[in-house]
């Protein structure tokens, strides 16, 4: 599950050729051919402006004479009665104002000042406080709207219970603090664009995995004390259902850290349809917003080699034999080429003074994404794919998954094992499979909500000392994967992948796709009602709390802002070749 949208496929000649492609699926999915309904509608949204106007109100004053000796009240003329026009009566020496005079006139201004404000400054003010970010102790977080008094909150929930506040590593012991909580226990929130400080519901067709939903901000609520998405077969803007996603992309953002889901998942643990996924994007990538994911997802890479050109090959299209011929899975499909990616756009060597967010140019910035859940059903009921999709490729997308190495490890056995899905043209799937208790499935006897775990140290300055991702459920370890399992690769003249260090947002949403997984339509019982009782994010004592989507080390602010067409519309595709940068090995 990711972003997606259409590639090139830079061919050996050096001539590209577009293939729509799946930008990202879960671990255990594969592209197909199966046909698909489009959606004819179009998704478009207003932003509501408050314009405003002012009126200055002074009265008049007119004081006539009385009686005057020339019809036309000639200012030479002595008006006995006229002591104000009476010029030989003039004092010629200035006085102090009196008391009352002061009185007066700052009472006048007094009033004056109250007018302006209310007629002229109250509206800007009203202007400036909706757009102005709501401030927490821990972040700036955007808004472009005033939040209802309830939801002016902080990064921690209020509801949140006491003993919720810390977490103790269940492998390590290490001692972990709450950065982050949402327990979802105020009725009736909404997610449109502007209703919730941390929250913001997709609205439109996830074209890039082909589901049969159309992703609906009215298909999520607060209810009970939870969070629900319904899959309801409802026709909606072409398809024949409609789903919820709910996504924190730009709001509050994590770099590393142990993030815990309470979910209940629909159906039922043996019957296949119905795609739940829990996951995490770099926020350089919108979720659903394919424009802005091209080049992007699902790299996690900084190094300025044959890694980052497209299709990982030399420029010139002869090498590395690896990539040019590979034996994956699926090759056969597509001309056993490795990558149909259109290489990255933002790789660790971007010329000077090229389109690049920073922290320099010498620093590779992406999208990537890991999944915490992505639910499917296994021979033996329901199964989590647990995956970090990455890319460049390793060779046919084999990984170091040896437990024996330290690349990676099983912690249990019995519920968990290495997916045998490796990944196909366009992403690299690091992915396990463990089974999910019956439990955790709301139409199952003793249904109850199940906790779904991610703990993440990002590999800060790529050398992979220390950084790893682990996936829990239910309080137990499944399994890990370390950064040894990520080195160079020689062979396709590649260096170290990254356990991301980028801001991740979050994302949760209730889908449905062939290409994932076909559909027991027989079975399947509609709505489905995916159930999330909190969300909370834990960061290591000790340590400074990263929780901005605009991090120093890997900000995101302005280049959002500069490309602010493709982050707001998500009918656009690619991201526009001449405004692509070039990199110091196609030649600056």
């Amino acid at each position: 599950m990711a972003a997606r949208g259409n590639y090139a496929r830079m061919d050996l000649n050096g001539s590209t050729s577009n293939h729509s492609s799946i930008e990202g699926e879960g671990a255990s999915s594969r592209s197909g051919s199966t046909g698909f309904r489009s959606a004819d509608g179009q998704v478009g949204s207003a932003q509501a402006s408050s314009p405003f106007s002012s009126t200055f109100v002074g009265p008049g004053v007119a004081a006539p004479a009385k009686g005057p000796k020339d019809p036309f009240g000639h200012i030479d003329d002595d008006a006995g009665d006229d002591w104000l026009h009476d010029v030989s009566t003039a004092d010629k020496s200035s006085k102090e104002m009196s008391f009352r005079g002061v009185l007066n006139v700052g009472t006048l201004a007094l009033i004056g000042g109250g007018l302006l404000m209310l007629f002229l400054g109250y509206p800007v003010l009203s202007v400036y406080m909706r757009d102005k970010a709501i401030v927490t102790s821990s972040q700036e977080v955007s808004s472009r709207t005033a939040y209802p008094a309830q939801l002016k909150r902080g990064l921690i929930d209020r509801d949140t219970p006491q003993d919720a506040m810390a977490h103790t590593g269940i492998l390590d012991g290490k001692k972990w603090h709450l950065v982050f909580s949402d327990e979802f226990n105020e009725p009736g929130r909404t997610f449109w664009p502007g209703d919730d400080p941390y929250w913001e519901a997709f609205n439109g067709w996830y074209s890039g995995t082909m589901d049969y939903e159309w992703y609906d901000p009215e298909a999520l609520n607060t209810t009970d004390g939870h969070l629900q998405i319904a899959f309801e077969e409802r026709a909606t803007n072409g398809l024949n259902f409609r789903s919820g996603m709910l996504q924190s992309w730009n709001k509050v953002c994590f770099q590393g850290g142990y993030l815990e889901i309470s979910a209940i998942l629909p159906g039922y643990h043996n019957v296949a349809g119905f795609w739940p996924g829990l996951w995490t994007m770099g926020n350089l990538g919108r979720p659903g917003y394919s424009g802005t994911n091209e080049g992007m997802w699902p790299y996690s890479y900084s190094s300025c080699d044959t890694g980052m050109l497209p299709n990982q090959t030399f420029i010139n299209g002869t090498g590395p034999p690896k990539a040019v011929r590979a034996n994956g899975q699926f090759s056969y499909q597509v001309d056993y080429a490795l990558s149909w990616l259109p290489g990255m756009r933002l790789p660790a060597c971007t010329c000077p003074g090229s389109d690049h967010p920073g922290p320099n140019r010498f620093t590779g910035r992406s999208a990537p994404e890991i999944d915490l859940l992505e639910a499917k059903i296994g021979p033996r009921g329901g199964q989590s794919s647990q995956s970090l999709q990455m890319a460049p490729f390793d060779i046919d997308y084999y990984y170091g998954n040896s437990t024996a190495r330290g690349e990676v490890a099983i912690h249990d056995p019995a519920t968990t094992e290495i997916n045998d899905y490796h990944g196909n043209e366009l992403q690299m799937a690091v992915s396990g499979l463990s089974d999910v208790p019956a439990h955790a499935y709301d139409k199952e006897p003793g249904s109850r909500f199940t906790t779904f775990g991610l703990e993440w140290e990002p590999d800060w300055d790529g050398s992979g000392e220390g950084a790893y991702v682990t996936w829990y459920i239910d309080g137990k370890a499944m399994w890990s994967v370390y950064s040894e399992a990520l080195g160079p690769v020689p062979e396709l003249d590649i260096g170290r992948r990254l356990i991301p260090r980028e801001p991740m947002s979050l994302i949760m949403n209730l889908a449905m796709a062939y290409n994932f997984q076909p559909p027991n339509w027989a079975e399947l019982e509609f709505p489905g009602i995916m159930k999330i009782d909190y969300v909370r994010v834990y960061q290591i004592d000790g340590r400074p709390d990263k929780v901005s989507c605009d991090p120093p080390d890997m900000p995101t602010k302005k280049y959002i802002e500069n490309h602010a067409d493709l982050y707001d519309d998500n009918t656009i595709q690619r991201f526009p070749k001449d405004r692509w940068p070039r990199n110091e090995l196609q030649g600056c």
